[in-house]
């Protein structure tokens, strides 16, 4: 009778195990469609085109980075030179590595979702991701984001896999994936006090491995040396950075809507308010849901709470807050909604496969937008437009002038560029330091043997906030082309100068 009985819960088990495989490879499945189905249709922004300047930059350069403020780490941009010898510049052949690394965190999420608490709590969580509009954003973006997810995730599995089993490997990987993180971006530095607080709240467990853990997070410190030769200094030194100031609520909420409805969204804005509201609510019911142990509900807050805390306190001095920045504590936001799901799901089935339905179509409208609504910079289409139009011997100006790395992507043809000038110095005339006359005059002698030229505007505010290049073209052009595309704007004028 007991070994029938042992037979039938082996059977059970492995049944359970069969249909978790087969229901985590269909959500793998699913995420990998849907950031590779519409990979391709926002056009490169000019963060995406650095990435590939970066990437080919003469190799010393590079690795100079590692201790020139600035720069966020050349670990994405190292790989992306390799990865570009090998599959090219094409837009599919940039944004892949990205996707990939974003179809491996679902399968990371769920990893660990199931050491943590359960394999349901693992495939909820996997399954958020994988519908999650704001990964699938950054999966489409040749940038480091998902990578920095990915690192984040590892990380975070290795230390339990370390505190639990103490195997010497599980140690390593820690190290590694975290110090990878943090060449890929500085701020992923912020691991390493979430991995050193997983590890004193884990302590029953971890008490036995103090020795590796002690020497691991010592051997965290050697690759953060480089990095922290110039950033610990500029840590808390006043600044303007170019990102804007924001209080807690303001980065609270900014982080919620990013998470919930991303980057785009059809939504009205009582909509969105219910939705994140409702993921709030599930949040907070993760966080006080007893079933699961104490110490991994607060390893999660922590690593949703310990980044966003850090880089509030910096930026009150030094703004650096911009909600890409802490994409890797998405993971632990949606690990608690996943519990609250299964509390809502143990509760009554209905309510909570329908408050998981309601998630996912949220995400699948705001995923829908972003596959069909172009928001990034459109240099696409605005390069192709000069191409058709552009007569021998036009120039073409740029405002801001940064913007002619992405346009040069798109466009193949040889022209003359011109830099548009920068107006915004700060002085006494108006608050500026140059008055329109005095930048009429430059734009005389700068446009002199013109007579034609096109404008190319994106982000004219950054560089010329009175738009004095339009007014001095609109006074002496006339306009004989003109289209607007997503954030760029383009102008042909037919110039009348003595």
């Amino acid at each position: 009778m007991v070994n029938r009985m042992t037979i039938d819960q082996s059977r059970s088990t492995q049944h359970a195990a069969r249909i978790t495989y087969y229901s985590l490879l269909i959500i793998i499945l699913v995420a990998f469609y849907l950031r590779a189905s519409s990979i391709t249709f926002q056009s490169l922004w000019r963060d995406e085109t650095d990435a590939i300047r970066f990437a080919l930059a003469p190799l010393p350069d590079l690795i100079k980075t590692l201790t020139q403020p600035g720069y966020n780490g050349p670990l994405f941009f190292l790989m992306l030179r390799g990865w570009i010898g090998v599959a090219g510049q094409s837009e599919i052949a940039l944004r892949f590595p990205s996707l990939v690394f974003g179809v491996i965190s679902v399968a990371l999420i769920f990893a660990v979702g199931k050491r943590l608490f359960n394999r349901s709590i693992g495939l909820i969580a996997a399954t958020l991701f994988a519908f999650s509009a704001y990964q699938v954003w950054y999966s489409q973006e040749a940038k480091m984001y998902t990578l920095i997810t990915m690192l984040a995730l590892a990380s975070i599995y290795f230390l339990r896999r370390g505190v639990v089993e103490g195997r010497t490997r599980f140690w390593i990987s820690v190290v590694v994936a975290t110090s990878l993180a943090m060449y890929a971006h500085i701020l992923a530095a912020l691991l390493i006090p979430v991995e050193v607080a997983l590890f004193v709240l884990w302590w029953p467990l971890s008490r036995k491995q103090i020795r590796t853990g002690a020497i691991a997070f010592a051997l965290l410190t050697l690759p953060y040396i480089p990095l922290a030769g110039w950033e610990l200094p500029l840590v808390f030194q006043p600044a303007e950075t170019g990102f804007a100031h924001y209080t807690f609520g303001g980065m609270l909420n900014t982080l919620g809507s990013a998470y919930t409805v991303s980057i785009l969204t059809p939504l009205i804005d009582w909509s969105i308010s219910v939705v994140i509201g409702l993921s709030a609510a599930l949040t907070i019911w993760g966080l006080l849901e007893s079933k699961f142990a104490i110490s991994h509900r607060l390893a999660l807050l922590l690593w949703l709470g310990l980044p966003f805390l850090a880089i509030l306190i910096v930026s009150i001095n030094r703004p650096v807050f911009t909600d890409r920045y802490l994409i890797w504590i998405e993971a632990a936001y949606y690990l608690l909604i996943a519990i609250g799901l299964h509390s809502l799901w143990r509760i009554w089935k209905p309510i909570g496969l329908a408050a998981l339905i309601g998630l996912v179509f949220v995400s699948t409208l705001s995923l829908n937008a972003q596959a069909t609504t172009p928001f990034k910079s459109d240099f696409r289409s605005a390069a192709q437009a000069i191409e058709r139009e552009i007569k021998p011997g036009e120039a073409i100006v740029f405002q801001i002038p940064y913007v002619h790395y992405t346009f040069d992507y798109y466009f193949q043809q040889p022209y003359r560029p011109i830099d548009g000038p920068y107006t915004n110095y700060p002085g006494n005339n108006n608050g500026y330091r140059d008055n329109a006359d005095t930048v009429f005059k430059n734009l005389e002698v700068v446009f002199q043997n013109q007579q034609s030229v096109w404008l190319v505007l994106s982000e004219e505010e950054m560089w010329d906030r009175r738009h004095l290049l339009r007014q001095w073209l609109d006074t002496h052009g006339t306009v004989t082309y003109h289209a607007t595309f997503a954030q760029v704007e383009i102008t042909r004028y037919q110039l009348r100068l003595p």
